[in-house]
């Protein structure tokens, strides 16, 4: 039995645990990538102090110099690559919350314009009916003669 064929009753609670996989996966990499970020600070760090050590230590330090420049050239790098790729994810991220909020909001509007629709029907179907059932009384006029009361009569037909 294929997707098509199931009641919605079924394919609703698999939607909603298929949506929920793919909300928990997206919010285990982003915090994969910021714990990456994270790690890439402390590195930072600690290559920050091992090359002060090493100018301090070393006699030759434009050669320390050169490969810190190289180091924190690449590791430079490497952050801007990493940030890139966050801020594609997050975007992503926002454009499928922006798509599933639209994609709610006309669902929401069909099913307003479907009760417009039916409470329209409604009260075409009313008043049909009303019009239908209520019976309007007739009057037959008679005339008044001199001294006499005037008199109506109501008929119901």
């Amino acid at each position: 039995m294929d997707a098509s064929q199931l009641p919605s009753s079924v394919s609703a609670p698999q939607e909603a645990s298929h949506y929920d996989e793919l909300s928990m996966k997206q919010s285990f990499n982003f915090s994969d990538s910021l714990k990456d970020l994270k790690h890439l600070r402390k590195q930072l760090y600690s290559a920050a102090d091992y090359f002060e050590l090493s100018y301090n230590r070393h006699d030759r330090k434009q050669i320390v110099v050169n490969t810190l420049k190289d180091y924190v050239t690449r590791a430079f790098i490497n952050t801007v690559d990493h940030l890139g790729f966050m801020t594609y994810k997050v975007n992503c991220l926002l454009d499928d919350k922006i798509e599933e909020a639209s994609a709610i909001e006309l669902r929401f509007s069909c099913v307003r314009q479907r009760l417009r629709m039916c409470e329209m029907f409604i009260d075409h179907g009313g008043l049909s009916q009303q019009s239908l059932a209520i019976r309007t009384p007739k009057h037959h006029i008679q005339y008044i003669l001199p001294g006499t009361l005037p008199l109506t009569r109501f008929v119901v037909g």
